[in-house]
């Protein structure tokens, strides 16, 4: 197939998910093949592709700012737009003066060849299909770590969801397929694979079966030289055969688990699959075998009903199980789910005061988890700013005269050392080199 005549440059803005960053890099690797390249900050890229998330109203607002943003500052460039909100609100999107197609998540992996057709006047076969796992071979772009889809949509039916419109019933990738790419990321040299899904623990094998824990040994079985780190997972899926695998020498000693609150009426009300005496369980079953175990969270606040003391369970849950991050969101209202029809009972003041509360209790607990980590050797992966990363996700940074030798997506063997604190989110922490490899 002819590549395009001349130099064809494409700008990605993608939001929301590490999902949706896999995709990006898929839809790039596909471009790349035909002789697209990354318009560099001071050219302007023949095609844009705006990813989106639609997670809550505050990331719709910042997708149709970005679209527009990217319209304004490209003249003559094709933008086209995907993601969970070109699948929920096609109409809207296209209303948008200056965009070139709207493409939900259902036809993302054929975005490629409509760009291709567009731009170069390459014609495809008309029995080309869209398939979510159709993303082959693909390495990071613009990043270090290559993250690796394995699942897709979800049966869940959580009151306050808007994912499932966005992304459909749960669907897995093959098996085979799933241990082929780690094998060509492995033979790549990427250092981290992250595995990522809309809710990695619900992977089926060919049979319809959960076998996410035969997954990972899978997976595990084939790791000499790269890293395995998980997206996110939920709380039920924290068992006793997620947990023996944390203490296998390529299994990264984090894990990301939702909480969305720490209150028993709010769980129900938001229709989680667990309660607080369930999640402790859990959480303190993987610190029992992992005790410097990195752990972050999602929390929701201000969902319909909640009361200050509910809120202040979900604090207490968080600080005593020791939560190095937690991500914080007001909640906000999405449409067609269950809870749009649920009265509002907290003002937007409110959610923005319990926001600020959780972000401040992040750092604090960001700030005693790294403490606690002071002294310790860990292997780390360094990245493009010149920060080392390491296996338990903490973010070192490194003497300049250190790094002058060095790559990034090296491996390195860190001292973790100082923290150093900022007051307005999440201190530094200092660190040095004891060993690089390669």
């Amino acid at each position: 197939m002819p590549l395009p005549k001349d130099d064809k440059k494409v700008l990605f803005h993608t939001l929301g998910c590490r999902l949706n960053f896999f995709e990006s890099d898929g839809l790039f690797s596909a471009l790349n093949k035909h002789g697209y390249r990354v318009a560099q900050e001071s050219e302007i890229p023949d095609v844009v592709v705006v990813n989106t998330c639609t997670v809550t109203n505050k990331a719709d607002s910042r997708n149709r700012n970005v679209i527009r943003n990217a319209v304004k500052r490209y003249p003559g460039a094709r933008v086209w737009v995907t993601g969970c909100y070109a699948e929920t609100d096609r109409m809207s999107l296209e209303a948008i003066p200056g965009i070139a197609g709207v493409v939900g998540n259902g036809e993302k992996s054929l975005l490629p060849s409509m760009i291709l057709e567009k731009e170069g006047g390459i014609s495809f076969e008309s029995d080309t299909i869209a398939d979510r796992f159709s993303y082959s071979d693909v390495l990071p772009n613009g990043h270090t770590r290559a993250y690796l889809k394995i699942q897709d949509g979800c049966d869940r039916k959580c009151s306050y969801c808007k994912i499932p419109q966005a992304r459909g019933k749960g669907v897995s990738r093959d098996w085979k397929d799933v241990i082929d790419q780690v094998s060509f990321l492995q033979d790549s040299g990427v250092g981290e694979i992250m595995l990522t899904g809309v809710n990695l623990g619900w992977y089926r094998d060919s049979e319809g079966k959960k076998a996410f824990p035969k997954l990972l040994e899978g997976i595990l079985n084939k790791l000499e030289y790269s890293r395995l780190r998980l997206s996110s997972i939920e709380p039920p899926d924290v068992g006793t055969e997620l947990v023996e695998f944390l203490t296998h020498p390529r299994f990264c000693s984090f894990l990301h688990v939702p909480l969305q609150s720490g209150s028993r009426e709010i769980l129900r009300r938001m229709k989680r699959s667990y309660n607080p005496t369930t999640f402790r369980k859990r959480i303190e079953l993987a610190k029992s075998k992992v005790p410097d175990l990195f752990l972050g969270t999602d929390v929701i606040v201000g969902f319909p009903g909640e009361s200050e003391s509910d809120f202040e369970d979900s604090k207490n849950l968080l600080s005593e199980l020791g939560f190095a991050k937690i991500h914080a969101f007001p909640f906000s209202v999405r449409r067609n789910t269950a809870a749009e029809e649920f009265p509002e009972t907290v003002s937007k003041e409110q959610k923005k005061e319990r926001v600020h509360e959780l972000m401040k209790l992040s750092r604090s607990l960001h700030s005693d988890y790294a403490r606690s980590q002071s002294g310790n050797r860990r292997e780390a992966i360094l990245e493009k700013d010149g920060v080392a990363v390491t296996d338990n996700y903490l973010k070192v940074i490194l003497p300049e005269r250190e790094l002058r030798a060095l790559s990034p997506g090296q491996f390195l063997t860190v001292q973790i050392g100082e923290y150093l604190p900022d007051p307005e989110k999440e201190g530094k922490i200092s660190g040095q080199i004891l060993a690089a490899v390669g």
